[in-house]
């Protein structure tokens, strides 16, 4: 069986780029031929492209050349890409029948508030229903809440979809009432598979507080950083985006050092959702600074977890106690996982495998 992945691949994010590699590899372990369909919209290109180019600041341009070569060095050594390229959804027609499954997602790729916009290469539009199995694997609709102008057209497509597999209960809730479709929320790719062999230990003499952080931090959370480092005696590791209180700051890890970074820190303070799991799948200490472009998926995830004490808001929420800090019950929180973990990869698979059954029913037809 032959599955197409339609997803954010090609960007410079290291939550991104570890979901789309997640998925592939789970699903290549399966015995599956699967590739990622290499569609490049010019409006997420140019997204990506525009830190390459010095303009206001010459000296970031060879940390972000290097940022990304590493993602695409890493990306091409670690998934199968399709063999056409593409930069507009005219050209996808080309794919419209060569696979016997299409899954779309993970990420937030079916969000109408962001640069993006709408695009509706990444509900399938382009995939004939007659020929290919139309699926939907943890796709997020993000911080959009309501379908607004696009509703008919959105749902008609939904329609098409034979499985729906979201990632979070807002996805799950705009299926359901505006699409009056089911839809089954299941965990984010990059929990479906280990990373052993997708991880550079870090060469950092000594314990560190590592920083993923998508923004700048605020004077409060500054304090609470600077107050944990000193009394654990911690050293502030920054990776990905350059912060003043961190002694140590890495702009252009690869994701395998990525990986690394976050299999040898001590403690994680992170603003990202990705962040958020990575500090859970290796079981670390942790707390999410939230912001409200993140609230959806990250207090959905930690409130299945019963972690939602995790998160510190500087708004209207006292710092964690002392007690509080390192005390995460994993034992439990693993058990938690491992249930979800299963469910989901059951609800992938046998997405998949109706194509099977579907088969071999047009089989005994023909033959009869």
């Amino acid at each position: 069986m032959k599955i197409g992945i339609l997803t954010f691949h090609h960007v410079t994010n290291y939550g991104a780029t570890l979901q789309a590699c997640a998925l592939w590899t789970f699903l290549n372990s399966q015995g599956y031929d699967v590739e990622i369909i290499d569609y490049r919209p010019l409006k997420i290109v140019w997204k990506y492209l525009r830190p390459l180019i010095p303009l206001k600041q010459p000296e970031k341009i060879l940390v972000n050349i290097s940022r990304a070569w590493k993602m695409r060095r890493f990306l091409l050594s670690h998934v199968k890409l399709s063999p056409k390229k593409f930069y507009d959804k005219k050209g996808l027609e080309y794919y419209r029948d060569k696979y016997d499954v299409v899954i779309c997602g993970s990420d937030q790729i079916w969000c109408l508030d962001s640069f993006r916009g709408f695009d509706s290469a990444f509900f399938l539009d382009f995939v004939s229903k007659q020929t290919t199995r139309k699926i939907s694997y943890a796709a997020s609709f993000g911080n959009t809440v309501k379908l607004g102008k696009y509703n008919e057209k959105i749902c008609n497509l939904i329609d098409q979809f034979q499985t729906i597999l979201v990632r979070d209960s807002n996805s799950a809730n705009i299926i359901n009432n505006e699409c009056n479709q089911k839809a089954i929320k299941v965990l984010d790719p990059t929990f479906l598979i280990k990373y052993d062999a997708i991880k550079t230990p870090p060469k950092i003499q000594g314990k560190y507080l590592l920083l993923y952080f998508h923004a700048e931090i605020e004077p409060e959370e500054e304090e609470f950083i600077k107050s944990l480092a000193k009394s654990e005696n911690l050293t502030i590791v920054s990776v990905d985006q350059p912060k003043k209180i961190a002694q140590i700051n890495l702009e252009s890890a690869s994701p395998k050092e990525w990986v690394g970074l976050y299999s040898e820190a001590s403690y994680i303070v992170t603003n990202t959702f990705h962040g958020t799991i990575f500090s859970l799948l290796f079981q670390k200490p942790f707390n999410v600074f939230l912001r409200s472009d993140k609230q959806n998926k990250v207090t959905d995830l930690l409130r299945d977890l019963n972690l939602e004490n995790r998160i510190f808001s500087v708004k209207g929420k006292a710092q964690p106690s002392q007690e509080e800090i390192f005390d995460i019950d994993y034992e439990s929180v693993s058990k938690i996982l491992e249930s979800k973990i299963a469910e989901s990869k059951q609800h992938l698979l046998q997405a998949i495998s109706l194509e099977t059954v579907d088969d071999r029913n047009k089989a005994v037809c023909n033959q009869e």
